[in-house]
C-alpha cells in the first residue's frame, strides 16, 4: 500500500504538487482561524490564497457573542501563535502585515 502511494506521488506534475500543497496549508489557515474565534464550525471563508513565504490569508465571517454573523474579515496565519484576524489590531498595522505577508 506504501508504495502505491509513494508510485503515485512520483507521478504528479510540479502544478499538481503547488497545488496541493496550497491546500494544505489553506486547512492550516483555517484551522488556526477557527481556534480564535467563537462558534468554529459556524466559520464561512472566502478569497483564500497563499501569500509570500506560505502564509495563509484569506477572510472569514464569524459569529459573535449575540450568535450573529459579523462580517468578512481578513486574516493572516502563520502559524497557530501567529494568527491575526482584522479586528484583533488596529487598521494601520494589520494592514502593514497584510502588506509584507500576504501581497
Amino acid at each position: 500500500m506504501a508504495l502505491m502511494l509513494a508510485l503515485a506521488a512520483c507521478g504528479k506534475t510540479a502544478a499538481q504538487k503547488q497545488q496541493e500543497e496550497a491546500a494544505t496549508l489553506t486547512q492550516l489557515g483555517e484551522k488556526y482561524v477557527k481556534e480564535k474565534i467563537l462558534e468554529p464550525n459556524k466559520a464561512q471563508f472566502r478569497n483564500q490564497f497563499v501569500g509570500k513565504g506560505g502564509a495563509p490569508c484569506g477572510e472569514v465571517n464569524a459569529k459573535d457573542a449575540f450568535g450573529g454573523y459579523i462580517g468578512f474579515q481578513r486574516y493572516i496565519s502563520v502559524a497557530r501563535d501567529l494568527t491575526l484576524l482584522a479586528q484583533d489590531v488596529s487598521p494601520a498595522e494589520f494592514e502593514a502585515q497584510w502588506q509584507q505577508l500576504c501581497r
